[in-house]
């Protein structure tokens, strides 16, 4: 039995050390949210100069009450009345006058940092960076761009030619601010925010003079009679294509003769003659005369949206990250000049 009661004993006194260590804990970290603030330490220094509760309050634009409590939370942090009130007339006390003459450098000392921030910091260069496909880049951003630049010509632009993965992931780990990028799958992460800029539909690229054309009515089936330039494995384009023809069950029928993540290389190789293609292609796609790999004018665009859908472009960044003035002023930009 005394053997019983031993460990009885010791194990509400582990319990009771727990508990006594857990409410340690939790009445240290209530203090840390109830410790001292300079504003507090302001509104004593303000009524050591002659002020009552009413002045100090207009002073420091606050409420009379709010500077009550200020004085109120000093008091009760040193265990002694700091001021004293008699009738209308406020005045310190000994601990009081003491306490404000201490307070007095620390506060100028914080004064005095925010006065040095706000001059240095001014001097350090703001900076923008942006991700986004070369596609995106050349049609639909070098507006924006220019504009932004005459507008903001203190800060520093970096852009990235980046697929619209891999653009993502960089806002997401923080590494750009900005990303403009083409997404058809409308899952986003928590972590990102997305304003959508515009669409771009799904168009068969072909020579103007192809068989296919002939056709009163494109099918999904009747497309992959042709040798098919497509974009890379991986890309939003080639995932939303496999995903249709997989549909129609003609993911192995189709014949593929070349690949590339680039829009240019696409239309250069069916103008060439390789194939045909399917991709998504903004309106402000330049057909650009002179390609090495044959004229890019020669080429017959039809929409195939029904079939395919819609790539949406947006403009991400990141959900938990303050967003500087300047960076917000480009995101506006793009996004009023795409409605344009």
């Amino acid at each position: 039995m005394t053997i019983f009661l031993t460990a009885v004993r010791c194990k509400l006194t582990r319990a009771l050390h727990t508990m006594t260590s857990k409410t340690t804990v939790m009445a240290q970290k209530r203090r840390y949210f109830k410790q001292l603030r300079i504003a507090q330490f302001r509104a004593l220094i303000e009524l050591s100069r002659g002020k009552g509760f009413a002045a100090t309050a207009a002073a420091l634009d606050l409420s009379t009450p709010s500077v009550w409590q200020q004085v109120r939370s000093l008091e009760q942090e040193f265990g002694v009345p700091l001021v004293n009130v008699i009738r209308q007339h406020v005045e310190l006390t000994e601990q009081g006058k003491l306490l404000a003459e201490l307070a007095q450098p620390v506060v100028a000392g914080f004064d005095s940092i925010i006065e040095q921030f706000t001059t240095l910091a001014g001097s350090i260069p703001l900076r923008l960076s942006i991700a986004s496909p070369a596609n995106i880049l050349v049609n639909e951003l070098p507006a924006p761009i220019r504009r932004y630049h005459e507008q903001f010509q203190d800060v520093e632009l970096s852009l990235l030619d980046l697929s619209s993965n891999s653009a993502r992931k960089l806002v997401e780990a923080g590494e750009v601010d900005l990303a403009v990028v083409g997404q058809i799958d409308s899952t986003l992460s928590k972590t990102l925010i997305a304003d959508q800029v515009t669409t771009f539909p799904f168009m068969l690229v072909c020579p103007v003079d192809h068989a296919i054309l002939a056709k009163k009515r494109i099918t999904v089936k009747s497309l992959v009679r042709y040798p098919l330039v497509m974009s890379s494995q991986g890309t939003n384009t080639r995932t939303r294509l496999d995903a249709v023809f997989s549909k129609a069950d003609v993911l192995d029928k189709r014949r593929i003769v070349f690949e590339t993540s680039s829009k240019d290389l696409l239309l250069q190789y069916v103008a060439a003659g390789f194939g045909i293609t399917i991709v998504p292609l903004s309106p402000r796609y330049n057909l650009r005369a002179g390609a090495p790999y044959g004229d890019v004018r020669q080429l017959e665009f039809r929409n195939l949206s029904k079939t395919f859908g819609v790539e949406e472009i947006v403009i991400l960044r990141g959900r938990h990250r303050r967003e500087p003035e300047h960076q917000r002023a480009f995101r506006q930009l793009v996004l009023s000049l795409s409605t344009a």
